[in-house]
């Protein structure tokens, strides 16, 4: 679905894979070896108990210790702890060309949200140690909302919050579940795949506001 410029009063931003860029085989490779795992294996563990730990269900603990119960590792409190810090650096390098592209927008007269899966320690040292949050009017994060994405109810609820309709806006996303969501609701979605492709897709809809 194409969104007409004059439509679209406010920009909706995922986390993980597009405001912050993909974790290194390097970051990734050193968490794998603590399981005894190769990088394949790694995400598809990772992945399977993501959604109740973003959800705030279960706490980090819980969540590596299912984890470790998987592959049969022992975790002592020293490793928990570096698994919990690592969880959160992996996921810390912003794509700056999107924050410049964020500021334009609201520059521009556009509303701006952050809407993410995010788990409770981790939403707890963005909001205390990213400066660059200010550049978002309104921050919907699952587990403070007990909600995740894809789940229709957390896009309403940043709906909500920006107080616009779903025509109104125009969400970035890296899932395909998640931009199928927001254009059943009505509104409209560009799958994220790198800031070329999503200055090209915003070119070729005429919107006036380009990444750099």
């Amino acid at each position: 679905m194409h969104p007409p410029p004059n439509d679209v009063r406010a920009i909706i931003l995922d986390y993980g894979m597009v405001l912050c860029r993909r974790p290194s085989l390097a970051e990734t490779d050193r968490i794998a070896k603590i399981f005894g795992v190769d990088h394949a294996t790694f995400w598809q563990l990772y992945e399977k108990n993501r959604g109740a730990y973003d959800q705030n269900d279960i706490g980090g603990k819980e969540y590596w210790g299912r984890f470790a119960s998987e592959t049969n590792t022992h975790l002592d409190d020293d490793t928990l702890e570096k698994l919990l810090r690592w969880d959160i650096e992996i996921w810390s390098h912003l794509e700056e060309p999107l924050l410049s592209w964020t500021r334009s927008l609201r520059v521009a007269g556009f509303q701006t949200a952050l809407l993410s899966n995010l788990h409770l320690r981790f939403s707890a040292h963005i909001r205390s140690s990213s400066e660059w949050l200010q550049l978002f009017d309104h921050l919907i994060f699952s587990s403070e909302v007990r909600l995740i994405k894809p789940d229709p109810a957390i896009f309403l609820k940043c709906l909500q919050a920006l107080r616009v309709k779903p025509e109104q806006t125009l969400f970035i996303d890296d899932r395909d579940a998640n931009v199928e969501t927001a254009i059943a609701l009505g509104g409209y979605a560009i799958k994220y795949e790198s800031v070329s492709q999503l200055a090209t897709n915003l070119k070729a809809l005429q919107f006036p506001v380009l990444p750099p």
